[in-house]
């Protein structure tokens, strides 16, 4: 039997790459999201996660539980992890994400077939006030 991984961060932000020296870098890591009305969208969020502790291929998914519970399974890619040093990292690109509800969504990573309780990354959803339109600058007199 393998031993399962350790999940050792996630993270939900605005974009998530690699740079030449094949670091990962993350941009603008949030856990608060406002929208004016529902559903609230980003044109993109991604969700970054490092895997260590394992030995062999594990199926993975990404978990989105909704504030009314409902959860949203994204399949992604098997994980290798070669020994049990060896460390995985990996980014989720997720377009037009849609946030039908207002509350707490719970991202967590699920590895072969089973949850990891913790960490897991929660972004509050609220609703914005409505700013009122601008006025236009009045007229001279005169």
């Amino acid at each position: 039997m393998r031993p399962p991984p350790t999940l050792e961060w996630i993270h939900v932000c605005d974009y998530a790459f690699r740079d030449e020296q094949g670091k990962l870098c993350l941009i603008g890591m949030f856990d608060h999201l406002a929208s004016v009305q529902l559903p609230g969208r980003l044109p993109m969020l991604c969700v970054a996660f490092g895997l260590t502790d394992g030995l062999g291929e594990y199926p993975v998914s990404l978990r989105v539980t909704r504030p009314s519970g409902e959860n949203q399974d994204f399949p992604l890619p098997p994980v290798q992890l070669k020994d049990r040093h060896a460390k995985a990292r990996a980014v989720v690109r997720l377009a037009s994400m849609p946030f039908p509800e207002f509350g707490t969504y719970v991202f967590q990573l699920v590895v072969d077939g089973q949850p990891m309780d913790a960490p897991v990354h929660v972004v509050e959803h609220v609703q914005a006030r409505q700013q009122a339109p601008p006025q236009p600058p009045p007229y001279p007199q005169g």
